[in-house]
């Protein structure tokens, strides 16, 4: 048998000179030359690759594009893409993951028109007798509503605010405030936010379906609804006629549209909050966030169960978007993330607080 002290053959015991081991530490350091094809072909094989690994997000992200022809094309190679990635079960990962998190089994994925859903929900019976809560006052001073003579009940911690608060992106930082100082108020929040979602495309995500499944499984008691920046754009009536952005027949169908959804949240004990839009930087974004507040306005009031959450003025209103705001102090404080478009952490605090308010005029809180 070899001593077990012999070093095993492929083990060098002899000692590098100073000249030798500069040598090989030069070599390794020096620069690699790579054909450049080589490199242009990895770098496709591995974007592939990533398309294939991800299809069904690239599905998504296509389905989600503005009507025309563009869209049709992107979803066209999407899917193309997805079913060559289903034959090859590359897909598997990423659906894997996505069912962990539970993201791809929203009802909203599954019906296309907001009509399906009316057509297969029954209507309550009863309405709501809460009296309307006046719009608030929103500057950063006071705030001041007409308060409800008669709360719909007590809360406190042994029976907290049942409170879903929904939305598109602008509600990811709102919902963050409700929940978190919301947490000394006797609240039960239940949050779900969609980006690039609203009402005008129910093929994408159909957030009345949505409604209807979160009411069986949760009866809110109390939801907050904020959407519509992303719903300036054309829409396509359930029997496929293209309605042009801003035309009176879009105006009537968006309207028709909030109107439904609305009345599905409708039933006794539950009230609705709807957060109305900030203005935009953008002049068209904002052109069509002032389309939709006022189509909303009307909606909302001829509803007494719907309490409006006006925060238009309260960020620059009819005098434009502004990326701070003043406090009672005359100080001012950054309300904006850098896209000009969605509230910061901060500003959503301030939202959340007017929320808590109109809670306050609709249902008596103990201690």
């Amino acid at each position: 048998m070899p001593d077990s002290t012999t070093p095993p053959p492929s083990v060098s015991t002899e000692a590098w000179t100073d000249e030798q081991f500069l040598e090989a530490r030069e070599r390794d350091l020096s620069e690699r030359t790579v054909d450049a094809r080589a490199v242009v072909v990895a770098a496709l094989v591995s974007l592939a690759l990533a398309a294939l690994l991800t299809s069904a997000k690239l599905v998504e992200i296509a389905a989600r594009q503005p009507l025309g022809a563009w869209r049709d094309h992107q979803l066209s190679v999407a899917h193309g893409v997805d079913r060559l990635a289903n034959f090859a079960s590359l897909n598997r990962p990423y659906d894997v993951i996505i069912d962990i998190r539970g993201s791809g089994n929203a009802a909203g994925r599954n019906v296309e028109t907001i009509d399906e859903v009316v057509a297969t929900t029954t209507a309550p019976a009863t309405t709501s007798t809460v009296p309307a809560v006046a719009v608030p006052n929103t500057s950063m001073a006071t705030t001041t509503t007409t308060v409800s003579p008669i709360p719909l009940r007590t809360i406190d911690s042994s029976q907290p605010l049942r409170v879903f608060a929904a939305g598109d992106s602008q509600m990811e930082f709102l919902s963050q405030a409700l929940s978190t100082e919301g947490a000394d108020r006797a609240l039960d929040v239940q949050t779900e936010f969609h980006i690039s979602t609203g009402l005008s495309r129910p093929d994408y995500f159909n957030w009345p379906a949505e409604f209807v499944s979160v009411l069986e499984n949760s009866n809110p008691e109390a939801v907050v609804l904020s959407m519509g920046a992303n719903d300036h754009q054309d829409m396509a009536t359930a029997d496929g006629e293209r309605l042009v952005r801003d035309s009176p027949e879009w105006q009537a169908e968006w309207a028709r549209r909030l109107g439904l959804t609305l009345d599905l949240l409708e039933a006794p004990g539950r009230q609705v909050f709807w957060v109305t839009q900030p203005p935009m930087r953008d002049g068209r974004l904002n052109d069509g966030v002032t389309t939709l507040n006022g189509l909303a306005g009307g909606i909302v009031a001829s509803r007494e169960f719907v309490t409006p959450i006006d925060i238009w003025d309260m960020f620059g209103g009819d005098s434009g978007f502004s990326s701070r705001v003043a406090n009672p102090d005359g100080s001012l404080t950054a309300a904006r993330v850098s896209d000009g478009v969605h509230l910061n952490r901060t500003a959503a605090s301030w939202v959340a607080q007017l929320i808590f308010d109109a809670f306050d005029d609709v249902w008596k809180f103990s201690g």
